[in-house]
């Protein structure tokens, strides 16, 4: 008898260990202290970083971090589900932009140093505190980049306030619901006790998280000009999202579809190179 449960906890505690697994390739989760792109480490050393708690209109506290190197627009990034602003893909992507833009990177709420809980659909509110904290800044013009959840977020904030200049969504579903095929287990997680305390190592959940429909709102993002990215691999979010999406939306628009790229945080040089030259050709004319 002893033997059988031994055996049974051993399957338990393998199952527990490919779950986790997995979630570490699919959240990219990596040590802060350990960012690396190849052999170059990812750092800050040309640029005053200033740390920031900016609280939302429904009282949560968000963390920040603006990337200060004098110029006149910003760039802000928003990173998915289970990630977190010290995420390489994040930390990445603010290196090629700092010679063009001021970046400020942050943490939506139940994720990382933020405050609160995630539920799916009062997260657009950090995004809108960040906003408003770049416009009292006094910067130009404000992008906005967005990854999965950060995109379907940054969908309802432009269509709600037009108070960006420029968005791009990547990996962003139409549905959230239509993920559900591809990441039943993690849905499984949110649902169970156990799966949602082992959650928590990335992401605090809410009692009831929803399923937002960007694509709902996202006819309204227009006169802001859009920019929709896809991988063609994405094993999470099916391509035929960004046709959903791309179709609903009013222009200026424009879809890009990547060869070979996977969801966030896998994503190819083409990936960073398609947004540095959009967001340059379109802000700095």
């Amino acid at each position: 008898m002893l033997a059988k449960a031994l055996s049974s906890l051993g399957k338990s505690t393998q199952l527990i260990g490919i779950i986790i697994t997995a979630l570490i390739f699919v959240g990219g989760c990596t040590s802060p202290l350990l960012i690396t792109e190849g052999s170059q480490v990812v750092t800050r050393e040309n640029m005053n970083v200033k740390k920031s708690i900016l609280f939302t209109e429904d009282g949560i506290a968000i963390d920040a971090s603006h990337f200060l190197s004098g110029k006149p627009d910003v760039c802000i990034l928003a990173h998915g589900f289970m990630g977190s602003k010290q995420r390489p893909y994040i930390t990445k992507l603010a290196e090629r932009l700092s010679p063009h833009f001021d970046v400020i990177t942050f943490d939506f709420r139940g994720h990382g140093k933020s405050g609160g809980v995630s539920n799916g659909t009062e997260e657009f509110y950090d995004i809108k505190a960040v906003i408003d904290y770049a416009r009292r800044s006094g910067y130009q013009q404000i992008a906005l980049v967005g990854f999965s959840l950060g995109g379907v977020e940054g969908i309802y904030v432009a269509a709600r306030f037009h108070d960006v200049d420029a968005l791009v969504t990547v990996g962003t579903p139409a549905d959230a619901a239509a993920i559900i095929p591809n990441a039943g287990w993690l849905f499984w997680m949110a649902n169970n006790p156990l799966g949602r305390l082992v959650l928590r190592i990335w992401v605090r959940l809410g009692d009831a998280p929803e399923f937002p429909k960007p694509v709902a709102a996202i006819d309204q993002v227009s006169p802001v000009p859009l920019l929709i990215i896809y991988g063609s691999k994405d094993t999470l979010v099916d391509v035929a999202e960004a046709e959903i999406l791309y179709q609903k939306a009013k222009e200026p628009k424009e879809l890009v579809i990547i060869a070979g790229m996977d969801h966030p945080p896998k994503l190819p040089e083409e990936f960073y190179d398609t947004v540095e030259s959009w967001l340059t050709g379109l802000l700095q004319k």
